[in-house]
């Protein structure tokens, strides 16, 4: 069998990253397709894997619409000369079109109930809809429900063992907090939004008495803030996170991830509230290894706590719990794959 992989954001190529490993390993061709977003070519080319671009992360909606007829171009010409069997996408619109439009089967792995161009185009275009199965919505007899959530897929310990020469290397200073700042360009953060400049230097101010600050950011920082960027390149961010004394950001993706990793975690964004995502309300009500708060004072008093002394024995007791009801993700979902 010939699938094509299509990944949009760095999470893609992590989530799949063993689950490729997995196809090949059992025969077949597993051909990637790489959009020019954020870092993730950067972490392909670390990772030694060969990809084709299919497209760019446009910002402006001009150029979003612009981008959309290129990238439906590019798509129809990379799939009629690579042939594959099985379009594999997290949950894009253009694989699963251009699988519906060439005949060949698309599955899909959503995890954000909020995402609607995925739940009115994408979902009634694909063969299989795979979700955590604390995914709130229910796609009938295409929708399967897995344990966990996606991040297990690399997160998980049997697959991941945090590189502690990195504090080393790369100079880090411990106890360090991880602050992570999106820059909210996606069609689905529209209207939605973090942390502004002025809250963010106040919480880089309240933590800094107590342990060292490393920000990523999704764009470029203003001069306040680039003497606390983080040295470490893009490929290292789970070990960083994973040592790390305590997150802080605005991000979805980063939060759920230094959760899992055993950091104490604070998540703050305008999709904090009765309307979050399910997953997100899982972590912190069932859980406890992530803390969602909408009020930034709130955040602040939080944060101040959580820096003043440390949580990270707590945290380490609840992700040894969760591991144990969650068993090996890859393995699930490939067969899933195998059986489409």
């Amino acid at each position: 069998m010939k699938y094509i992989l299509e990944l949009n954001h760095p999470k893609h190529y992590y989530q799949f990253k063993h689950i490729r490993k997995n196809l090949i390993n059992c025969g077949n061709e597993v051909v990637v397709l790489a959009r020019d977003k954020d870092v993730l070519l950067s972490v392909l080319q670390e990772e030694n894997v060969d990809y084709l671009i299919f497209g760019r992360h446009r910002k402006n909606m001009a150029a979003k619409i612009w981008g959309t007829l290129s990238i439906l171009w590019n798509y129809a010409k990379i799939v009629k000369h690579e042939k594959p069997d099985v379009i594999i996408t997290k949950a894009s619109f253009y694989g699963v079109f251009m699988a519906k439009i060439f005949g060949k089967k698309s599955i899909i792995f959503p995890d954000s109930e909020v995402v609607t161009v995925t739940n009115k185009f994408v979902v009634p275009l694909c063969d299989k809809v795979v979700t955590p199965e604390t995914f709130g919505l229910n796609y009938g007899k295409k929708h399967i429900k897995v344990p966990g959530f996606f991040e297990n897929c690399y997160l998980a310990p049997s697959v991941f063992i945090p590189n502690k020469k990195i504090i080393q290397q790369y100079g880090l200073k411990c106890p360090y907090a991880i602050f992570r700042f999106v820059g909210w360009f996606a069609n689905h953060d529209v209207h939605n939004g973090g942390f502004s400049l002025e809250e963010k230097l106040a919480l880089v101010k309240a933590v800094e008495p107590f342990m060292t600050v490393y920000i990523s950011s999704e764009k470029e920082m203003p001069e306040e803030l680039k003497n606390y960027k983080l040295p470490t390149p893009a490929s290292q961010i789970h070990s960083v996170l994973s040592f790390a004394d305590l997150y802080l950001g605005d991000s979805q993706t980063m939060a759920t991830e230094a959760a899992l990793l055993a950091t104490p975690s604070i998540r703050s964004n305008s999709f904090v509230g009765e309307h979050d995502m399910t997953n997100f309300i899982v972590l912190e009500k069932k859980y406890n290894l992530l803390c969602n708060k909408s009020n930034f004072d709130e955040v602040l008093a939080l944060v101040i706590d959580f820096a003043s002394k440390s949580r990270k024995k707590e945290w380490i007791i609840r992700q040894e719990k969760y591991n144990q009801e969650v068993g090996d993700l890859n393995k699930i979902i490939t067969d899933i794959i195998l059986n489409l």
